[in-house]
């Protein structure tokens, strides 16, 4: 056997009853003793001399096999071996008393003390061997010769060792082992399995009084000091006196500025009626009261969420009331914060799991178990850890006992899969053992699935919402000023600001709705005196915020805060693609491609680096950045698609008129670019002021000349994406371009007048429309939005004055909608999306070319889906028009028509009789609004609403295959004039996808005030 580099297996070996120094010692029995340690070594050893692993313990009354070199496995073979040699010993020798041992495994190392060799791991063994409850079982079975016991790191390592299946090294698999802590001699606690049948031992326990033993006591409190000073405070970088130079960190206790984090729970709101019911909606929680009802509790969320905060609550606050620290209120830091009302806290172990991906990392695999034992491994290197056996098997006792909660965060940042199903065996490992102890992982989305299977519940953190966002604020303005719990005098006055500035606008508001981008706003708005003016410059200070706060971090890895940068605007660019190209998810290694030439250029070395180096860096930024993530191995993205496109405007700006021009001037009307159009004029500006944007505008006008309507149109579209973004800029044109697009914009939007209309035909107007929404359509800008919910007298609603269109709709799938479980409430919503494979609606690449056009081929669910993603943004309940809110809107007083009692014209509404043979845009017919300026009541598209069908005749096997039936109300463009009719109704199955049926949104009629 070839010596390798194992840990040293040392067993030690006791003969009952026998001592050389004992005069009634049968020295015969020690020469078979010591001959069949002789030959049971011999086979694993070849021809080495047995005595060379073979010492005497003690004052001889014992032995042990000190087997440096040599695998696990052989310590565990010898063990059988001898055990073997003593059933043939007996038969050998009848009549008399049998050799029985007790046989202790351990792994250690030893030293020469004056005469004697030494060493923990003899003593540990030794200690085992010697307990009561050993004793004890060996005298009791008097068929066994020998009762073996293994510590709990020897048992680890050769239950995972490569060599354990060796046929030269086997131990036979059906023997039984049971898990035990035995106490022992100045009440240390050992882990340890030891080779018996349970209910054996449970009657050896049962029988013999509790160990002489006490175990000794354990103060955690240094230990549990340095947890609480290391999670009580959230530290936030970068907070200084204006224009981004503020580089230390500030520390805030972690009570002060924490803000109540909410999750989804999937159950129904029964109790819910009126306009706020929606069926299936899922209900939101405070996170913290899920501690109680769930033992294993899996947190989801997205990067800045705040699940890491939430872990350093309650492990801050566990640790305060553990050290008796007083509570200002007078209740406990668990009952105030945590709403955990149990007589007596918990332990909080908090672990990181990356850090325990390097443990994992740093031993090849099959070393040693992955199970349980691996946590306290992590334990015992965090701060303030004691490395003594004994601390370490008290932590043991408090997780069987369930004192202890687990708190392991970051499943995401374990990159290796390799790695992580070995976490995952961990996992599944302590929640065996360690029954009664509470488990929480947190994680980006990723894992989910595993950790079900497993047995833990999910819990999916829910964006901030408007209540949130203004608690936070008002947290961070006390915090800032110290002025208590809540903001005063100056710290008020900055809070109502701070609100304005970040609720006052849709786009800086969705940003808001992440904890960690919130804070990156408070911190923009402290250091400038206030948000910048243009949501360019926004984009621009969260970025450089972003990289500010990391600075450090890159450095210590070798990378550089500007490289970052511009590689990130390589790529966004790179990934917003041509011609319907655009990318919102990027593989690993067109990214690296991409970041390759910068890297190389940045960081100059001799050879070149490669692809590899360039692989850890976007790995490395998409854990740390917030700029960057990995939501899938070998996938990634930016954080929110808004930085993806502002990030390639940027890569724009910084290029010459005639590069920049060349890449943009085939997408001004690609809706998949028209965020990126929208900003960067703002960037042109700061890169290099107005000249630059006049230069944008003019060749927008060269490139759109003519004298026609739709040249007009498209001009006023464009120009108008342009220029608006550039008021909060105090941008002024060159005064020809600028009556040029007062021009051009009068003509176009006049055709959405009733007086305007009558002098255009509605051919004319139908080409300038969609010109319109190429361009840019002012009248569904983000900031009309709640101009176009317009109130129904008689009714509880608001309800939109236009269908919801193509380039709205856009939003919700580039922000995720057909991922996302929770927007799929209603009935079997989310079981058709995943059966169906639903990604977009029907026909989607060819209605992108139509931005103002009402969207169409979106099943009832669909259609559901984008008003609970739209209430999460916005932070009010939208919803589908209950059929008779529908019909008020259409018909309020009994006319026939939304305009009145003349039959339907191609002036009125697109109809069969129009020829138009598809949707146009919303708006088209001014005359044929309704009474309180509703648009497209009657023709274009069927609209779903909120009822159901009733009618007769609906067949089970259609329900299951196509959903129930609901009530479509409006006709559309390939019905008869009939159908127009406000009272007119159809049926339709709630999974169908029709290309002539859609949407528009209903929400409470206060949002009409």
């Amino acid at each position: 056997m070839e010596p390798i580099q194992d840990p040293i297996p040392i067993v030690l070996i006791d003969m009952a009853g026998f001592s050389q120094k004992n005069r009634d010692t049968k020295i015969d029995h020690l020469k078979r003793l010591q001959q069949g340690i002789r030959e049971s070594i011999q086979p694993m050893i070849g021809f080495a001399d047995p005595d060379q692993v073979i010492r005497r313990h003690g004052a001889g009354d014992g032995y042990y096999l000190f087997l440096k070199g040599y695998p696990i496995p052989v310590a565990m073979r010898f063990a059988w071996n001898l055990e073997s040699f003593l059933h043939e010993d007996k038969k050998r020798h009848p009549g008399e008393d049998p050799l029985r041992l007790r046989v202790g495994l351990t792994l250690g190392d030893v030293g020469l003390v004056g005469d004697q060799y030494l060493g923990d791991a003899l003593t540990w063994a030794q200690r085992l061997i010697d307990h009561d409850w050993i004793k004890e079982l060996l005298k009791e079975n008097r068929d066994d010769p020998l009762v073996m016991v293994a510590s709990a790191p020897f048992w680890n390592q050769w239950n995972h060792h490569p060599q354990k299946s060796n046929a030269n090294l086997a131990f036979p698999e059906d023997r039984p082992w049971i898990e035990e802590t035995l106490v022992v001699k100045h009440g240390d606690a050992i882990a340890c399995r030891i080779q018996v049948e349970s209910k054996t031992f449970s009657r050896i326990k049962g029988k013999l009084p509790p160990s002489r033993f006490k175990p000794q006591p354990q103060d955690l409190t240094p230990w549990l000091q340095s947890l609480r000073d290391r999670t009580q405070y959230i530290k936030i970088s970068g907070i200084g006196s204006g224009g981004g130079r503020g580089k230390l960190a500030n520390l805030y206790p972690i009570e002060k500025l924490f803000t109540t984090l909410k999750t989804r729970e999937g159950q129904r709101l029964e109790t819910m009626t009126g306009p706020d019911a929606m069926p299936d909606r899922m209900r939101e929680v405070n996170l913290a009261d899920l501690l109680p009802r769930y033992p294993y509790l899996f947190i989801e969320g997205e990067p800045g969420a705040g699940k890491t905060t939430f872990l350093h609550l309650a492990a801050a606050t566990l640790a305060k009331d553990l050290l008796n620290e007083t509570c200002p209120d007078g209740s406990t830091w668990r009952n105030r914060y945590l709403g955990m009302d149990d007589p007596e806290p918990y332990i909080p172990l908090f672990l990181k799991l990356s850090e325990l991906a390097t443990l994992l990392t740093a031993q090849k695999i099959g070393a040693k178990a992955d199970d349980r034992s691996r946590l306290l491994d992590l334990l015992q290197i965090t701060p303030d850890a004691s490395t003594d056996q004994a601390w370490r098997d008290h932590w043991e006792q408090q997780l069987k006992a369930g004192r202890v909660i687990l708190l392991l965060d970051g499943l995401d940042e374990v990159a290796d899969d390799a790695v992580r199903e070995r976490v995952f065996s961990i996992f599944q490992n302590a929640k065996n053992q360690w029954t009664k102890s509470r488990i929480i992982v947190t994680s980006r989305p990723f894992g989910a699935e595993r950790l079900e299977e497993i047995g833990f519940h999910r819990a999916v953190i829910a964006p901030f919402d408007a209540d949130a966002t203004q608690t936070f604020i008002a947290r961070w303005s006390a915090a800032i000023y110290a002025t208590g719990e809540q903001p005063e005098g100056e710290a008020h006055q900055h809070a109502q600001k701070l609100e304005a500035a970040i609720l006052s606008s849709h786009a800086i508001r969705l940003l808001a709705a992440n904890p960690v981008m919130l804070t990156c706003l408070c911190v923009v708005h402290w250091n400038e005196g206030g948000l910048p003016e243009g949501r360019a410059r926004v984009y621009k200070a969260v970025i450089r915020w972003l990289l500010d706060a990391r600075e450090t971090l890159r450095k210590e890895h070798g990378y550089t805060s500007r490289y970052a940068l511009e590689a990130f605007a390589a790529m966004a660019l790179t990934m917003m693609g041509k011609e319907g190209a655009k990318k919102a998810i990027f593989d690993l290694e067109e990214a690296a491609q991409v970041a390759l030439p910068l890297y190389q250029r940045h960081f100059p070395t001799s050879p070149p680096p490669g692809l590899p180096q360039v692989r850890d860096w976007v790995r490395f930024e998409s854990l740390f950045s917030g700029i960057l993530e990995e939501p899938s191995r070998t996938r990634i993205r930016f954080w929110h698609l808004t930085f993806q496109e502002y990030l390639a405007a940027q890569e724009l700006a910084w290029r010459s008129e005639d590069d920049w021009w060349q890449v943009i001037e085939g997408e001004l009307v690609n809706a998949q670019w028209r965020e990126t159009v929208n900003l960067l004029p703002g960037v042109l500006f700061d890169e290099g002021g107005k000249r630059r944007v006049d230069e944008f505008l003019s060749r927008v006008l060269i490139k759109y000349a003519g004298t026609t309507l739709v040249d007009a149109a498209r001009q006023a579209g464009i120009l108008g994406r342009i220029l608006e973004p550039m008021k909060a800029y105090q941008y002024q044109p060159d005064p020809g371009i600028h009556n040029q697009y007062l021009d051009v914009f009068h003509r176009a939007t006049a055709i959405f007048t009733v007086e305007g209309a009558k002098k255009v035909p509605v051919s004319a107007r139908l080409l300038a429309a969609e010109a319109l929404g190429q361009g840019g359509d002012a009248r569904l800008a983000e900031d009309q939005w709640q101009k176009n919910m317009i109130p129904v007298p008689g009714t509880d609603i608001c309800l939109g004055k236009y269908l919801v269109t193509v380039m709205e709709y856009q939003r919700f799938i580039e922000d995720g909608g057909y991922a996302t479980p929770d927007f799929w409430l209603e009935e079997q919503g989310w079981t058709f999306r995943q059966a169906e494979g639903w990604s977009e609606p029907k026909g989607w690449p060819g209605q992108l070319n139509h931005p103002n056009r009402p969207v169409v081929g979106v099943s009832w669910y669909e259609a559901w889906a984008y008003c609970h993603w739209l209430h999460n943004k916005r932070g009010i309940p939208f919803y589908l028009p209950e059929e008779k809110e529908w019909q008020r809107a259409a018909s309020p007083d009994g006319r026939t028509y939304p305009w009145g009692r003349n039959k339907p014209t191609p002036e009125l509404a697109n109809f069969n009789k129009s020829k138009i043979e598809a949707p146009s845009p919303v708006g088209l017919y001014p005359a044929g609004n309704g009474l309180y300026a509703h648009c497209d009541l009657a023709g274009n598209v069927w609209e779903w609403s909120a009822s159901p069908w009733k009618g007769d005749g609906v067949k089970e096997k259609l329900i299951k295959e196509f959903g129930p039936p609901k009530v479509v109300r409006g006709g559309s463009w390939g019905f008869p004039d009939f159908d127009l009719q406000a009272d007119d109704r159809f049926g339709e199955r709630a999974a169908s996808r029709n290309d002539d049926l859609g949407f528009r949104l209903a929400a409470p009629a206060s949002l009409g005030l």
